[in-house]
């Protein structure tokens, strides 16, 4: 049974004014006289001091109780998880050792306040981080239920409402592994998937995380975005195997057609044919390491771009008498058709004579005999667009979005036969890149291509 100090304080008051007003008549009588103790007046006079002292009482008990009712009230507050204000101490400095509890509370209060804003500071930041991190993050209690989880994730794994436990999501992965042996890894060590989830390639890391007292406290399971990674290796690998097979194709000429020669009993004729052969390849090897050195460079950004305001029409005009021989050859007719007022264009001249002699040369190429190729030249806002468009052979549809690939031929065996090394489209790419510039083709099959580029009139 709980016992109210206020009771206690005011019992003990009125029993303490009782003893000591029947003390006093018995003093001032010198002898015991019931009647007289009990008398009319007296009882009157006890009913009234009675009465004072629980007036009296009431104000003390609630002097002495209320800064402790206070305190109860803060500390009921804190222990909800809620922060009360600063206790008001100015009306208890009558009692010492009350203004010294509550300056202690206070002191206790201000140092949990400054900790509870440095803790909600901390975990806001991690919040923050976390949400706007690019990998996904999900942490797992032991219970093995999500308990957190960010919106990469959500987004990556397109995560439902249902799938809120470690075996689901495993399963939506297609990843088999056990809680308990990823939760008691020794040393922190993590463990790593790669799977596929649709179009996106994932590395997946489960790793244990642990209490200050390294207690384990769960799983963090952290999911990367790696298919643009999956993307470059594959092509890197297509690449060092297209340029094996581009290397390997004219060497094996050159060898059989060298052993031939060695072995003797050729005639000059025979020798001379098997000589110009040997030639052809070598030539055509040379000019793909010549390309392949020049992708390098741009690679790597060692290309200086000499950059100068240039006459369009000019350097058109002489582009096109460059390839004007080459396209004689196949009867083709080439025109070049320049607006009225054709702006200058800020860029690297060889560069972009370079660019526009690969697209004349493959249109030749491409173009039956008796061909029309056609060079046009104007504004288009605050640039200059340059177009070439032939009658050609065309490009199919499907193979549209991949002819800027290098190595990449749409006919390969037609390619190379006419000497291409796969890798004319691909430095077009990057020199108009290099210089600011834009490209794109339409091409209908049987019909013609047409090749559109812009480049900027002023530095950018």
């Amino acid at each position: 049974m709980k016992i109210s100090m206020k009771k206690i304080i005011r019992a003990m008051y009125i029993i303490m004014v009782v003893i000591v007003y029947i003390t006093t008549i018995i003093l001032s009588g010198s002898i015991i006289d019931t009647d007289k103790i009990f008398s009319k007046n007296n009882i009157i006079v006890l009913f009234i001091f009675v009465l004072l002292a629980y007036i009296v009482s009431v104000i003390i008990s609630n002097k002495i109780v209320s800064p402790l009712k206070r305190i109860e009230k803060g500390m009921r507050f804190i222990s909800e998880g809620k922060l009360p204000d600063n206790l008001k101490i100015k009306d208890d400095k009558e009692f010492q050792e009350y203004k010294e509890l509550m300056d202690a509370y206070s002191a206790m209060l201000k140092v949990i306040k400054k900790n509870t804003f440095d803790l909600n500071s901390q975990e806001s930041k991690t919040e923050i981080i976390l949400e706007h991190m690019a990998d996904g993050v999900i942490a797992f209690s032991t219970s093995r239920q999500v308990v957190h989880m960010n919106k990469a994730a959500m987004r990556m794994l397109n995560i439902t409402e249902n799938e809120d436990t470690f075996e689901k999501l495993c399963q939506k992965l297609n990843i088999t592994i056990d809680f308990d042996k990823i939760m008691y890894l020794p040393n922190y060590q993590s463990m790593e998937f790669k799977t596929q989830m649709g179009d996106l390639a994932l590395s997946i890391v489960f790793a244990p995380f642990f209490s200050d007292e390294l207690n384990p406290m769960g799983i963090i399971m952290i999911v990367r975005n790696i298919t643009d990674s999956v993307k470059t290796d594959n092509v890197r690998k297509e690449f060092v195997a297209n340029v094996s097979h581009e290397l390997k194709t004219p060497l094996t000429s050159i060898r059989g057609y060298s052993e031939t020669i060695m072995n003797g009993d050729l005639t000059y004729q025979e020798i001379v044919k098997f000589s110009k052969v040997i030639t052809q390849e070598a030539n055509r090897m040379s000019r793909m390491v010549s390309d392949l050195l020049q992708l390098s460079k741009i690679d790597y950004n060692k290309v200086n771009w000499n950059k100068s305001t240039l006459n369009t029409v000019d350097i058109l005009k002489k582009v096109c008498e460059k390839v004007r021989y080459e396209a004689e050859q196949k009867s083709h007719k080439l025109e070049l058709i320049c607006a009225e007022k054709v702006p200058p264009i800020y860029a690297d001249r060889d560069s972009i004579e370079q660019i526009v002699i690969n697209i004349l040369t493959n249109s030749i190429k491409y173009t039956p005999d008796g061909g029309l190729i056609r060079v046009y030249a104007g504004p288009i806002d605050d640039r200059v667009y340059i177009k070439v468009v032939d009658n050609g052979i065309g490009i199919p549809q499907k193979d549209l979005g991949r002819i800027f690939e290098r190595f990449y031929r749409v006919d390969k065996a037609r390619s190379r036969k006419m000497g291409g090394t796969g890798l004319g489209l691909s430095i077009v790419k990057e020199m108009v890149d290099g210089n600011n510039g834009t490209i794109n083709i339409n091409s209908k099959l049987n019909e013609g291509t047409e090749v559109t580029m812009t480049f900027p009139t002023k530095k950018e």
